[in-house]
C-alpha cells in the first residue's frame, strides 16, 4: 500500500561553486600570464640570433623595413635622414638609448647608414633586436 501523506526523499544536489571558482581563477592566471605587448603595425621578420637579450624599458625603438625605409614610431625616414631626424628625437625625449629592429631581409647599407647617423646624432646605446635562433 503506498502512502501518499509522506514525502519523497529530497536530492542532495551538489552546489556548483568551487567549480566556478576554479574557472574563473583559470581564467584569471592565463590572462595575466599571456603575453601582453601591443602588436606593431609594421611587420618584420626579424633575423635569427644566438644571444636574445630583449631590453624592456628601451625608449625608442627603429624598425627597418625590407625595403630600407626606417621608421621611427609612425614616421617614416631614409636612412640617410635617420640622424638629422634622431637628434631632434632625442632632444625632444631626451633619450640616449634606442633599439633597432631590422628585417632580415633588410639591406645592410640601409642599417650601416642608419647606425652611422645614430653615432652623429649622440645616441650612447644601441640595441639590435634579433629572433631565438635554433
Amino acid at each position: 500500500m503506498i502512502d501518499f501523506d509522506e514525502e519523497p526523499p529530497r536530492r542532495q544536489f551538489e552546489t556548483l561553486v568551487p567549480l566556478i571558482n576554479v574557472v574563473f581563477l583559470l581564467l584569471i592566471f592565463f590572462l595575466l600570464a599571456g603575453t601582453m605587448q601591443p602588436s606593431e603595425n609594421i611587420a618584420v621578420a626579424l633575423p635569427e640570433g644566438v644571444l636574445n637579450d630583449r631590453e624592456k624599458d628601451v625608449p625608442t625603438t627603429l624598425i627597418v623595413e625590407a625595403d630600407g625605409f626606417i621608421w621611427l614610431g609612425d614616421r617614416v625616414m631614409d636612412a640617410k635622414l635617420s640622424g638629422v631626424m634622431m637628434e631632434k628625437h632625442l632632444k625632444d625625449t631626451n633619450t640616449k638609448r634606442v633599439a633597432i629592429k631590422a628585417d632580415a631581409n633588410a639591406p645592410a647599407d640601409a642599417v650601416l647608414e642608419l647606425m652611422e647617423g645614430l653615432r652623429e646624432a649622440g645616441v650612447e646605446q644601441v640595441t639590435i633586436m634579433t629572433e631565438r635562433g635554433s
